[in-house]
C-alpha cells in the first residue's frame, strides 16, 4: 500500500477557513436501509499547491465532521433490494442539506431533507438535524464529536417511523510511513434504531456502532462499520477533476446474519 501525505494543519486551517471538498459520508447503519437518511460532510482538502486529498469517509455510519459553514449539498442514493429485502427491488433516495456555523469556534449545524424514494418522489421523507463541535484539535490528530436527530417532521410513509436520535465521537489522524502519511478515521457513537435484529424480521432497536476508514490513496478510502450485530464494507472516491463530487458504494450487512444484505450506491455534490 503506498502512503500519502495527509498535513493535519492545513485541514485545521480549512477547518476555520471553510474551504474543505464538500464529499459523501456514510449514511447511518440501520436508517440507511429503512427511510434513507443520510449524513453529508467534507472528506477532503485542497491543499495550497491545488492538489485535492479526502480524509477517508466511513460507509455505513455516521461522522462528527461538518462541512464547512455556508455550504450545502445534493446526492442520490441508489440501492437494490430496497429494506434490504429480497424481492422488494430496487430503489433510490434524494438528499439535501446546508450546514451553517464553525465547529472548531462554536457549533456546526446541518440542516438536511431527505425524500425516501424516487418512485413516487416527494410522497414519503423527513427532516434532519446535525450538529458538530470539536473536541481536541491537536498536532497529529483531531477529534470532534455529533449529533444527530432524524425522520423530523416526517410525511408520507415516513411518519411510520418514530423519530430516531444519535450521538458519536470521530477521530481523524495520520500514521507516519516511508513516504507519506497514511490517513484514518475511527467514528464510534449509540442511537436509537440504529441495531436490527438478528432473527431476520427486521426489528429495529437502540445500540452502538462503530466505524473505521482508511485512505489507500489521495482520492480513495475503504471502510468497515458495525452496528451490534451487523457488519458493511464499502469504498469512498472521487475525480481529481471534479472536486465538489463524492461517490461512495458499498453492502450492508455483508454476511447476512440481519438477513437485510444491500447493495448501496451514492452520488453527492457540495455546492
Amino acid at each position: 500500500m503506498r502512503a500519502f501525505f495527509f498535513d493535519l494543519r492545513f485541514l485545521r486551517a480549512f477547518l476555520l477557513g471553510g474551504a474543505l471538498v464538500l464529499a459523501t459520508a456514510a449514511p447511518q447503519a440501520a436508517l440507511a436501509q429503512t427511510a434513507g437518511a443520510s449524513r453529508e460532510g467534507p472528506t477532503g482538502l485542497v491543499t495550497p499547491g491545488g492538489d485535492t486529498r479526502r480524509f477517508p469517509s466511513i460507509f455505513g455510519t455516521a461522522s462528527a465532521f461538518p462541512s464547512p459553514g455556508g455550504t450545502g449539498f445534493v446526492g442520490l442514493n441508489y440501492v437494490n433490494p430496497r429494506g434490504g429485502i429480497s424481492g422488494e427491488g430496487s430503489d433510490g433516495d434524494f438528499g439535501a442539506g446546508y450546514t451553517i456555523g464553525n465547529p472548531v469556534e462554536n457549533v456546526s449545524l446541518t440542516f438536511g431533507l431527505s425524500i425516501t424514494s424516487l418512485k413516487d418522489f416527494g410522497a414519503d421523507g423527513s427532516l434532519s438535524l446535525s450538529a458538530a463541535r470539536a473536541l481536541v484539535v491537536g498536532e497529529r490528530s483531531l477529534t470532534f464529536v455529533g449529533a444527530t436527530a432524524s425522520n423530523l417532521a416526517a410525511w408520507g410513509d415516513a411518519r411510520l417511523n418514530p423519530e430516531a436520535y444519535s450521538i458519536y465521537v470521530s477521530r481523524l489522524s495520520a500514521i507516519p510511513l516511508a513516504g507519506g502519511e497514511l490517513p484514518i478515521q475511527l467514528s464510534v457513537g449509540y442511537g436509537d434504531r440504529i441495531t436490527l435484529s438478528d432473527d431476520g424480521l427486521g426489528r429495529i432497536d437502540d445500540g452502538a456502532f462503530i466505524g473505521l476508514g482508511v485512505g489507500v490513496s489521495p482520492n480513495l478510502s475503504v471502510s468497515l462499520s458495525a452496528t451490534e450485530t451487523q457488519l458493511n464494507a464499502g469504498i469512498g472516491f472521487g475525480i481529481p477533476e471534479f472536486p465538489n463530487l463524492s461517490i461512495g458504494m458499498g453492502v450492508f450487512d455483508v454476511t447476512d446474519n440481519v438477513e437485510r444484505r444491500q447493495f448501496s450506491l451514492s452520488v453527492s455534490l457540495g455546492f
